[in-house]
């Protein structure tokens, strides 16, 4: 099964990692290279604000939706309207169909428009169709005027928000997913497109080869704790192969259906090993994304959770063995 899907912050506010408090140095992971690479990208940006306006423009209920107006400004004049609507236009026909994630072509745009300069000052349309790159031209100058001063600030803050707590406990949570899933962190920093707009369910996502988030500024359920599990949440989409290929092993060895038990695994996982990082005040307070958004109350997931509570919670816990807790899931699975 594929892999699901990811220069400012390599600047002044490039993560660091550090020891967290009231952890040895001998317990300290050896890993020197940042987990993450947060940018806020003109190019990223003004793309997946026209995928989010094209979408908005098609007047269908869509749950990658984040508002429910398009968007407008004061002293626009016709012709900068024009170019604006006919984009928008262009994106409705070109990828109004289409989800960002599972589709091979704009998984190539966002990762080639990621590698252009973060300031928008030029693009080099390498890997991105002629006609894409000349309507993202065409845009620019009008997104530059009007919207992307504020949500570059919206950006800036979110990964300065995050900073701290990726500075300070990363480490030692990336080291626990890394035992968890029994598979290595990528040897690269994971590449973060800040973003105002990620019309994606959940408002970001991951693809790989190479490992590239893209990642919403502006939804409530992604600040604070929730932001910064989240984060690894997404991340544990580049190294979870192993885990997921053993649990599909005995899925099908049981003759089981397990669904999306995968992915629930990988909501279930960063939940515990974030808290377990937390301080004892913070601790108390956080709720793991998927009970806090209610993603246990979907669909099959209701089953999921009560495996991953029976039996891959005592795996987190050093209570059984990888293996054991796999076979399990799929033997207690209704």
């Amino acid at each position: 099964m594929p892999r699901l899907l990811a220069r400012f912050c390599w600047l002044s506010l490039t993560a660091v990692l550090i020891a967290p408090a009231g952890m040895s140095q001998t317990q300290v992971p050896t890993r020197t290279a940042p987990l993450f690479a947060f940018h806020s990208n003109f190019w990223v940006n003004l793309h997946q604000c026209l995928v989010h306006e094209a979408l908005l423009n098609l007047g269908k209920p869509d749950r990658r939706l984040q508002s429910s107006a398009p968007l407008t400004a004061a002293g626009m004049d016709n012709k900068e309207g024009s170019v604006w609507k006919n984009a928008v236009a262009f994106y409705v026909t070109r990828f109004g169909a289409r989800q960002e994630l599972f589709d091979d072509e704009m998984v190539r745009i966002n990762n080639s428009l990621a590698q252009q300069a973060d300031d928008g000052s030029s693009l080099n349309a390498k890997d991105i169709p002629d006609a894409v790159a000349a309507v993202l031209r065409d845009a620019a100058p009008v997104y530059r005027k009007y919207w992307w001063a504020e949500h570059d600030r919206t950006n800036k803050n979110w990964i300065g928000s995050q900073l701290a707590r990726v500075n300070e406990l990363g480490a030692q949570i990336a080291a626990a997913m890394e035992k968890d899933l029994h598979e290595p962190w990528p040897a690269a920093p994971i590449r973060v497109d800040v973003c105002s707009y990620v019309p994606a369910i959940g408002h970001a996502y991951t693809t790989t080869d190479p490992a590239h988030t893209t990642f919403s500024s502006s939804t409530a359920s992604l600040e604070g704790l929730s932001g910064f599990e989240t984060l690894f949440h997404e991340a544990s989409h580049s190294f979870a192969d192993k885990m997921s290929d053993a649990l599909f092993a005995e899925c099908s060895a049981q003759k089981k259906n397990c669904g999306d038990l995968w992915h629930a695994i990988l909501f279930y996982t960063p939940g515990v090993e974030v808290r377990r990082a937390l301080p004892p005040d913070d601790q108390a307070t956080f709720t793991p994304y998927a009970y806090k958004n209610g993603l246990y109350a979907r669909g099959e997931w209701p089953k999921y959770r009560a495996v991953l509570e029976k039996d891959w919670q005592p795996y987190l816990d050093g209570k059984v063995d990888f293996a054991s807790a796999i076979h399990s899931m799929a033997a207690d699975l209704q």
